[in-house]
């Protein structure tokens, strides 16, 4: 299987990779870490733009 951009790619299915969140935010990198995570993941749960605008 390939992993490219959060997904896993097989020769007969596509699906997310596991998702972990840290939410013990101590540090900037760890805040960045966690935006990071929500930007790729956004889009496969439906969250639309204007929700995450308060973020």
């Amino acid at each position: 299987p390939w992993k490219y951009l959060g997904w896993i790619l097989t020769d007969t299915m596509i699906k997310p990779q596991p998702l972990t969140i840290n939410n013990d935010i101590k540090t900037l990198n760890d805040l960045q870490k966690l935006m990071g995570t929500i930007n790729w993941v956004w889009p496969m749960l439906g969250i639309s733009s204007h929700e995450l605008q308060h973020l």
